[in-house]
């Protein structure tokens, strides 16, 4: 209950919030005048009113003020408000994005010291000079056991360390990994960090898109913390907005080089990863779209794939619960909704893609008779060699390392098929509408924003053939 106490011709009214972290208690106040004429009893029923409705407005607030520090409000914000707010998988990658680029620069900043300035700053900063990571590579003549007989391998590695697989065979592959994961695998194999790693200084600038996404999470901190009468106002608001001309530009494969994947891919010992790689150049699903389909979702008599759901790998600092177990982490598959409402579709396969899903599903059906038991996800339409969720990053590790391997560009990675179904689309003259509803964009104006190059080379094709169709003919 609120207290009370009058001073003059106003009250004064104290609500008592618990303690904060330091274990000082903390209140908030406010003022209430009567209205004028009303007898002294009338004036403390009408106070007493205003304070029970004033102190049932601010439950639930935060004790936080402008006093506190940004990680705290951080802190806060990810603990009691962004759980109800968004996806799993969106949350931590938020979180993480704030962790990395912000808290370095405001984690012990009060509230009342962030101005739009001082954003403007940070942000110009992560544009001009990225970050730097220091980062470690196996030593040369250092190399990871990949035995696949029992015993230690990549796969017992990140099962022992709790690394994702993606991290581990990017280490084996010749990449640079981060300080604490590298000490980790050097303790799992018994060696000397010294004599294992080498240090391998990054320095890595930030893409605009990414510097967007971070002030837009920061954003939503703030934003929250204004509702709840935090602070008084959310200083990105008035920041400078993020300049979009300097977007890098998506990567898909040409023609030619579509026509060349697809000829590796025939030639995959791999028939689950050649039927993968396949689907997502024939239907433009997202990666978790395509690792989180169900046998349900393929009608072969109709050659329609319906997708509705993406699958999700959570990696959560203080999990109870999770498939993989590493110290203090929690990983684990998440079986959700697709990206947005438009991304609940259905796309038809051509002839090949069916007839590849035909075999697939015989073969599978084989290997499941003979795991019987040990086949620990029912359904899945993709899963690994012992019956398990196939991760998009595992995916992703191993599209590239073909890529590589055929001579594709650096910068190809698996979400480039999504670009590059989207591409042979557009030069075919399919309708933006039909492109956007393959794809599982809300909107055909997305799709025409987000490959507006592309639709503009097919424009300037279109008038050459007007131009020819036009032309006084010869006799």
């Amino acid at each position: 209950m609120a207290s009370i106490r009058k001073r003059g011709e106003t009250f004064t009214i104290t609500a008592y919030m618990g303690y904060d972290s330091q274990g000082k208690q903390i209140k908030k106040t406010t003022t209430y005048r009567p209205p004028e004429n009303v007898t002294a009893g009338k004036a403390e029923k009408l106070a007493r009113a205003f304070a029970a409705t004033w102190e049932e407005k601010i439950k639930g607030y935060a004790a936080l003020d402008e006093n506190r520090t940004f990680a705290e409000l951080v802190h806060w914000y990810y603990e009691s408000v962004a759980p109800l707010q968004l996806k799993p998988n969106i949350l931590i990658d938020n979180q993480t994005m704030i962790n990395t680029y912000v808290m370095p620069t405001l984690a012990r900043k009060k509230l009342k010291e962030i101005t739009p300035s001082m954003l403007d700053a940070l942000f110009s900063d992560m544009m001009r000079n990225g970050r730097t990571k220091d980062t470690y590579r196996l030593k040369e003549g250092v190399t990871l056991p990949k035995g696949t007989k029992r015993g230690v391998n990549l796969c017992t590695i990140a099962s022992d360390t709790g690394l994702s697989r993606n991290t581990v065979n990017r280490l084996s592959a010749g990449h640079s990994i981060e300080r604490d994961s590298a000490q980790k695998i050097a303790d799992c194999l018994g060696i000397p960090f010294q004599d294992m790693f080498e240090s391998s200084v990054e320095d890595r600038a930030l893409a605009v898109s990414t510097v967007s996404r971070v002030r837009r999470c920061l954003s939503a901190v703030f934003t929250a913390a204004v509702r709840k009468e935090i602070m008084r106002r959310n200083p990105v608001s008035n920041s400078v907005p993020i300049s979009k001309k300097a977007v890098n530009p998506v990567t898909f494969l040409d023609e030619t080089q579509a026509v060349q994947l697809v000829a590796a891919l025939d030639a995959q010992d791999d028939f689950m990863f050649k039927v993968m790689i396949n689907t997502l150049l024939y239907t433009g699903m997202r990666g978790g779209e395509l690792c989180g389909l169900q046998w349900q979702d393929i009608d072969m008599d109709r050659g329609i794939i319906f997708i509705r759901h993406t699958l999700i790998y959570v990696r959560k600092v203080g999990g109870e619960r999770g498939q993989r177990k590493g110290k203090g982490h929690e990983r684990t598959f998440i079986l959700q909704s697709p990206k947005t409402t438009a991304g609940e579709r259905y796309v038809v396969m051509p002839a090949s893609l069916l007839a590849l899903f035909r075999e697939y599903k015989q073969r599978q059906d084989a290997q499941k008779a003979e795991k019987g038991d040990s086949w620990n996800v029912d359904n899945m339409v993709f899963i690994t060699i012992n019956g398990n969720y196939y991760s998009e990053q595992y995916l992703n590790t191993r599209f590239k390392k073909l890529a590589r391997k055929i001579g594709l560009p650096a910068e190809i990675h698996l979400h480039s098929l999504r670009h590059t179904t989207a591409s042979l689309l557009i030069n075919s003259d399919v309708p933006p509408k039909l492109i956007a509803e393959q794809l599982g964009h809300a909107s055909a104006s997305i799709t025409q924003d987000i490959y507006s190059h592309i639709f503009a080379s097919s424009r300037a094709r279109a008038a050459q053939a007007l131009e020819i169709a036009l032309a006084p003919k010869t006799e």
